[in-house]
């Protein structure tokens, strides 16, 4: 027997929001792995090796105390929460560039820490949910397959983005499509509600 590795047709509308959701939460940590130190260096003229590791370090710390203090809320609550969340932390990321302030970035990492956190959680929560029992392992590994595609794929594209153009015309695009998925996931995800 062939493993299968897809959605079921009856919660694929259903899936939409959550898979979404990963996907985005994602993209915050990898944009900030990533490229968070080349912001730094080339917008905020932060050259400071530790600097750049501190933020990382205040995303994870953030993220963690997030998951902790969550743990009560709603699946549906904390992933719409992080949809949310995701609008403005993009926002601040790109005002941090535009501005050159390193106030910004830093409440912009916070902001993302607690996004991720709750994005990533959330979306996992609502594929345990909505997932039958005996295709649970493969829906939730489609969730996985959508995070690490998050974490992965925009920050390539931001990568080749920025050599054709500025890193903040390249972060102005990221924030763009973080938005377009958050408003659609939030729209999945009100319509398609258990």
């Amino acid at each position: 027997m062939r493993p299968r590795l897809s959605v079921p047709a009856d919660i694929r509308a259903a899936f939409v929001a959550p898979a979404v959701t990963g996907f985005g939460a994602m993209a915050l940590v990898g944009f900030y792995a990533a490229l968070a130190p080349s912001i730094l260096a080339q917008q905020l003229h932060v050259t400071n090796h530790a600097e750049a590791g501190a933020l990382f370090f205040e995303l994870s710390m953030v993220a963690a105390a997030t998951i902790l203090l969550t743990v009560r809320l709603s699946s549906r609550i904390t992933m719409q929460a992080a949809l949310a969340l995701m609008i403005p932390t993009v926002a601040l990321v790109v005002a941090a560039q535009v501005y050159a302030s390193m106030a910004i970035m830093i409440a912009a990492t916070g902001l993302c820490g607690v996004a991720a956190a709750l994005g990533y959680r959330g979306g996992l929560q609502v594929v345990n949910q909505i997932a039958p029992d005996d295709r649970r392992a493969e829906v939730v590994s489609a969730f996985f397959i959508c995070c690490f595609c998050g974490n992965a794929l925009p920050v390539i594209g931001i990568g080749i983005l920025s050599n054709w153009t500025s890193a903040t015309a390249a972060s102005l695009a990221f924030a763009g499509m973080i938005t377009v998925f958050a408003l659609v996931a939030l729209g999945f995800g009100a319509k398609y509600a258990r």
